[in-house]
């Protein structure tokens, strides 16, 4: 084993730099707290910049909203509704999150240590002595007083021996589908809009009642000339695109995350090169028959891949407490909440790429503000929906005028009291790991742990010593509204009246008892 070159030491030491460890960093280092990020890759923001997932969804608040304000102010975000006093899902240039992450790490005092992986810890007791990673120069050993894990992957909170699960439970083990984010340029997106709604209205007038999308019915002609592999695009939504800010929507930059896997085991390095392979063999397959076969994307050009593997979830830890699926599902609130998802129940099916989402979970009871079917068999409980049999119990749903809380105790594993996790990693089932995973609660459960790793340093406490109900208080002291209205995900429909139904693709949607602007027909039927 190589030699350790460099011991460095620190209050706080985060391993990651997505935007949940950036979080953690960034509000230990204003507490006054000695802190250094651990980054294998060479810039911030994991997944988002990296990965080219760079929209901003789930509940946006504290640090996470201090973000998308500082990218406003840059002109680099987009989003959907300048006339609006909130953020829904907008989207931003990743490379302006990296710099801005930068940013805002080291305005608050913090250092970063780029092109380092965590390869081994060393305990004491019930605690961490200290992390190891391995370097060009050598090994690099940290030692702290307090850890915080915001690897996505757990992969501190392992090597430390706390216990986790991977994959769901539903699906032998299996994760969710990944997907390949990329990121394109010179696409006519009101000549294809025209066309694909031109070519809706031509089926309807032929008496198809629910037409699939033009680019899904042009792909299995594609799949049938043996120019495509499989399909890409979802049959039940249009082509799933996010716009760039500061590009015109004739020539118009894009990122896309639809080049999925399935049946994926995230934590071998040779399943994950073979996702990574079938995806990019998908991103050429894609790209020749945009060019080729759909109008608007003629003058198409692929511009970058993501160099981060758009993993959706790995291990999850098991800590104090376990956000459950139902908890998710029903909008349970907790007196320990300390982040808010404000969203959909959001599971990427692991092995369907004809479903290509799960929406929904089983329920004996009605739980909280679940919507659920009558029937135990509901409309999308198929042999491909369920690969490994039906679950007992009635289809269920998350409300999307509701949203679900997550406790801190999520974020403290179990049999190691030094240590705190952020992000996906986090203690929560299968299905209620959606909630975990995007940006907003990523960087609301980081907001947190470095907020409790402060106070554990300054105080000499454990982490799990610090009652959550005080972490949520000092969030709410910093203007966290966590003790305000939050209107779940579809902010702009939430003065529409209608009945919530299921919708073919496991969508709940809104029948609106009157006309309204149907701009956003994922929500509405």
């Amino acid at each position: 084993m190589q030699e350790v070159y460099k011991t460095l030491y620190c209050d706080v030491a985060v391993i990651g730099g997505g935007t949940g460890g950036c979080a953690a960093a960034i509000e230990a280092a204003r507490r006054g707290m000695h802190t250094i990020v651990f980054e294998k890759g060479t810039s911030l923001g994991g997944l988002a910049t990296n990965g080219y997932v760079p929209q901003i969804a789930g509940g946006i608040e504290g640090i996470c909203l201090e973000f998308a304000k500082r990218l406003d102010a840059m002109g680099q975000l987009r989003r959907k509704d300048e006339s609006k006093d909130y953020y829904r899902n907008p989207s931003f240039e990743p490379e302006y999150g990296k710099i801005v992450l930068e940013d805002m790490l080291y305005g608050a005092g913090s250092r970063v240590v780029y092109d380092c992986t965590c390869i081994r810890v060393d305990t004491e007791g019930s605690d961490i002595d200290c992390v190891y990673f391995y370097t060009k120069a050598g090994l690099l050993r940290c030692k702290a007083r307090i850890y915080i894990d915001a690897t996505g992957d757990g992969d501190v909170a392992a090597l430390a021996g706390v216990p986790f699960e991977v994959g769901g439970q539903e699906f032998a083990g299996l994760n969710q589908s990944t997907t390949q984010g990329s990121r394109w340029a010179g696409a006519n997106l009101p000549k294809y809009l025209a066309a694909a709604e031109a070519w809706r209205k031509e089926q309807i007038a032929k008496g198809v009642a629910r037409p699939v999308p033009m680019v899904y019915a042009l792909e299995e002609e594609a799949i049938a000339r043996g120019e495509m592999s499989r399909h890409v695009c979802n049959r039940n939504t249009d082509f799933f695109r996010v716009l760039l800010p500061n590009t015109p929507e004739d020539n118009a930059s894009f990122v896309t995350f639809s080049f999925h896997s399935y049946y994926c085991h995230n934590t071998d390095p040779e399943d994950l090169t073979r996702q990574i392979l079938e995806q990019h063999q998908l991103m050429k397959q894609f790209h020749a028959f945009l060019k080729n076969h759909v109008p608007g994307f003629e003058n198409l050009r692929l511009v970058g891949m993501g160099s981060v593997p758009g993993v959706r979830d790995s291990r999850r830890i098991f800590g104090d407490y376990m956000l459950k699926s139902s908890d998710v599902c029903g909008g349970v609130k907790f007196e320990d909440g300390i982040a808010r998802f404000p969203g959909m129940f959001d599971a990427h099916h692991p092995t369907s790429d004809r479903w290509v989402f799960q929406r929904h979970m089983h329920l004996r009871e009605p739980v909280g503000s679940a919507v659920m079917e009558p029937e135990e068999k509901g409309v999308c409980c198929t042999a491909d929906m369920h690969p490994f049999g039906i679950p007992e119990g009635y289809p269920a749903r998350s409300n999307p005028r509701d949203y679900c809380e997550i406790p801190y105790r999520c974020l403290l594993p179990r049999d190691v009291d030094n240590l705190l996790c952020a992000g996906r990693c986090c203690s929560s089932e299968f299905h209620a790991n959606g909630a975990m995973r995007i940006i907003g609660p990523a960087m609301g459960t980081g907001h947190a742990a470095g907020l409790a790793a402060a106070v554990a340093v300054t105080e000499g406490l454990r982490p799990r010593d610090i009652p959550g109900t005080r972490v949520r208080q000092m969030l709410i002291d910093e203007g966290v509204a966590l003790d305000k209205p939050c209107d779940g995900y579809w902010q702009e429909l939430r003065e529409t009246e209608g009945e919530l139904v299921v919708t073919p693709g496991d969508f709940v949607a809104i029948k609106p008892t009157q006309a309204v602007d149907m701009k956003d027909r994922m929500h509405l039927v």
